[in-house]
This record gives C-alpha cells, structure tokens and sequence, in this order.
C-alpha cells in the first residue's frame, strides 16, 4: 500500500540538458526535450507496473486473511463499545445458529441465554477496563440460538479513540457433555462403593455373627469337654477304682478254696477293669488335659506329646523358649486353641505322614506365641492337601481354631521330604493371665 500511495518524483534536469549550451539550435534542445520525456514515460511506466503488482499482492493478502478468518475452526468476532458485533467469522456464526448478516448489529448479550447475560455483561466490562493488562479474561455462557455452551476469550484494543473488543469463541459443548457423563458415571460409581461397601459391612458383620458363634460353640464344646472329663475321672473312675478294690477282695477269698476255673475268671476281669480304667484316663485326658488347667500349656504340651510318642511308637520331642520373662500363662481359649492345633496335627501324622520322628516347639514372647511341628514322614503328594480324605477337614479345623485367637497358619511340605506347620498367634494384653 505505501507503493501505491507514494507520488511520481519530478522529473529533475538531467546532466545533458544542464549542460547544454545556451546558443545551441532550437532542434537540438527539442530532440534532447523527447528523449528526456521519453525516459521519464518509461520510468513512470515501471512505478504503474509496481503499483499494479503491489494492489494484487495486497488483494491476494486480504482474501488469504479473509478466507482464513472466515473458515478458522474457532468463530471470531468483533464488538464495538456498546457491545455490539460488528463482525464475525463463518465460524462463529454457526455457533450461533445463524446467517452472518443477521447477526452483525445485534448486542452479543441478547443471543446469550437469560441466566448468562448478567454475567456476560459483567464480564465485557471487565475487558473494557482490564483492556491489554494481564491474560485475557474468558468466561463460559450458554447460547440461547443453538443451544450450544461457549468459551470467550476476550481483548480490548483502542485505536484513536476507537473501542474494539476482539473475542475468540471456542465450542465446549462437547467437553460439557463429557463433564455430564463422567460426573454421571462418578455418582453410579459412587453409588456401586457404596453398595459394595454395605455389603461389604454386612458381609463383615455376618462373618463377625459366625465367629462369634463359632467361638460360642468351641467354648460349649470345650466346656462339655472339661465337664465329661471331670466325670469320667471323679464318678466313673471312682467306680473301676472300687470294682477293682471289690475284684481284689473276692480273689482274696477265694485263693484258697476257690477253684482254678474261678480265680483264672477273676484274673481276667481284673486286667478288663484295668483296661478299662486306663482307657476312661486316657479319654479324660483326650478330652480335656487337667494339666491344662492347672499347670498351662507348656506343661499340657509336653505331657501330650510324651504320650503321644508312647501310643504310636514314633519318636518325638517337645521343646519351650519363653522370652525376654519367664512364661506367663495366656489365656483359657488361646490355651485350649493352640493344644487342640497340636493335637491335630499330631493325629495328621500318625495317620498319613509314616514319619520316624516328631519335632514341637513351642515359642512364647511378649507380643507372639509361635508354634512350630515338624515331621520327616512322607509329606503331602503334590503339595497342601485338601482333599479330607487326605488330612483336609484337620488342616481347616486348625486354620479355623488359628483364626478364632487371631493366628495363621502357615505349612510347607514337598513329597517325600516331611511337613512342617508354622502357626502364629498375636498375645494381645488381654489374652495372657
């Protein structure tokens, strides 16, 4: 454009006609004259040709701007003061839902929906003051033409007194539907962990009935046991007791005149009496250990695993550490768990493991008990059984009896190469006496 505005030069005297001569013939100074306007014709010929090429590069720039700025992916428009459009893009105007001269004119708030344009009018304001200070402000409104939700980033620019507000407008309707449905699927979210978690807590609550009510039933059980053993002991062995006294006092009699039929009679119910009588200790015993209850654990251990040796001719050993004090007695149900563990893990041996020897060790300190079992027999087939045909129902009754005093049980076995059962058991404060 400055081409095009800038004015021909005068032509200046060329070096020839300034120094020609005064007295030189009239012809000479014509000819000199159509030369000199000769090349002037030319030069002003070259500066058109200029000219024109400038006008068709601008008009070319203008319609790469215009096109640009008519198919831009965003809408751009411009506002005056008053806040009204006085042009848009191709783009904004279908934003807007509707043809570009129709919009141009009209106040940018009345196409804004009703409750946006007091926060829209508030905001053109906002620009108007803040003018090139700072980012540009934005806000979101929703348009009430297309139903469309919008981003305008806004700038004012003042040229001689002239207000424009230049506004970029970005299409979220998109991103908005988007926020709906992930705060959609946030809230079904929520509410599925809050159903999980209510059951969860029911599930929670219900295990907590079971165990409460295993633990009753192991507490019955463990009492009827105390009480059947009491009475074995105390009624029923007072009673062979004095059979025995009764069957003792008859061969005394009859030794001298009794016949040898009668007295090899006697012989045989007496040793059916003390067969009897052992056996009905040896039930008392299984079923509740007196020692257990007066002398503890250790002490119930060590007598079960001696007899134990003794029935099944296995060799076995049982061994107690306690640390950093001396063993203080735990509690009535740890000490009936952790016995009746023992227990079955020594009938496991005796009836699957073929085992030589039968190691226990038992480990009490200030915050764990642990209890080690180890055999050398024949170990499980293939791994941990399960089955309980193979020993299954005694480990599940161990582990259940573990989990009732807050314990577990870990077992490590390979084929042909023994077991070992670890068990340990958290003593909290309450759980020793």
């Amino acid at each position: 454009m400055s081409k095009a505005r800038r004015k021909v030069a005068k032509p200046r005297p060329s070096a020839r006609s300034a120094s020609r001569k005064p007295d030189a013939p009239p012809q000479v100074h014509v000819r000199e004259l159509l030369h000199e306007l000769q090349v002037y014709t030319e030069e002003v010929e070259v500066q058109n040709e200029q000219l024109v090429k400038a006008q068709q590069d601008i008009e070319e720039a203008r319609d790469r701007f215009a096109d640009l700025y008519d198919f831009a992916p965003i809408g751009y428009l411009s506002l005056d003061g008053n806040g009204l459009i006085t042009e848009i893009n191709l783009s904004g105007a279908a934003l807007f839902g509707r043809v570009r001269s129709v919009l141009l004119k009209l106040p940018l708030t009345v196409l804004a929906h009703s409750d946006d344009r007091d926060r829209l009018r508030r905001f053109l304001v906002h620009v108007i003051a803040s003018e090139a200070m700072g980012p540009p402000p934005q806000i979101e409104i929703a348009l009430k033409t297309s139903h469309h939700s919008v981003r305008l980033i806004a700038r004012a620019r003042r040229e001689k007194r002239k207000l424009d507000i230049l506004v970029a407008m970005l299409d979220v309707t998109q991103e908005h539907r988007l926020e709906q449905e992930r705060q959609a699927a946030l809230a079904r979210e929520q509410a599925r962990t809050a159903e999980l978690a209510q059951e969860m807590a029911e599930r929670i609550a219900a295990e907590e009935r079971v165990k409460a009510l295993l633990e009753r039933l192991v507490g019955v059980q463990e009492d009827e046991r105390r009480r059947l053993s009491r009475n074995l002991h105390d009624h029923l062995g007072q009673q062979l007791t004095a059979l025995r006294l009764a069957i003792g006092s008859i061969k005394e009699r009859t030794r001298g005149g009794g016949s040898g039929d009668s007295n090899s009679r006697i012989g045989v119910i007496e040793a059916i009496v003390s067969d009897l009588d052992r056996d009905i200790d040896r039930l008392a015993w299984d079923l509740r250990p007196a020692a257990l209850d007066d002398m503890g654990l250790s002490a119930a251990l060590a007598t079960l695993v001696r007899e134990w040796a003794a029935m099944t001719g296995v060799s076995a050993e049982f061994h107690a550490t306690a640390s950093p004090a001396p063993e203080r007695r735990l509690g009535k149900d740890v000490e009936s768990h952790v016995y009746r563990i023992v227990q079955e893990a020594l009938t496991n041996v005796a009836k699957h493991a073929a085992a030589s020897r039968v190691s226990v060790l038992l480990t009490q300190a200030r915050e764990e008990l642990a209890l080690i079992v180890e055999d050398d027999g024949h170990g499980f087939p293939g791994g941990i059984a399960a089955d309980p045909a193979d020993g299954g129902m005694g480990l599940v009754s161990m582990r259940e009896r573990a989990a009732l005093i807050g314990g577990e049980i870990q077992i490590e076995s390979l084929a042909g190469k023994g077991a070992t059962v670890f068990v340990k058991i958290p003593l909290k404060p309450n759980t020793t006496s």
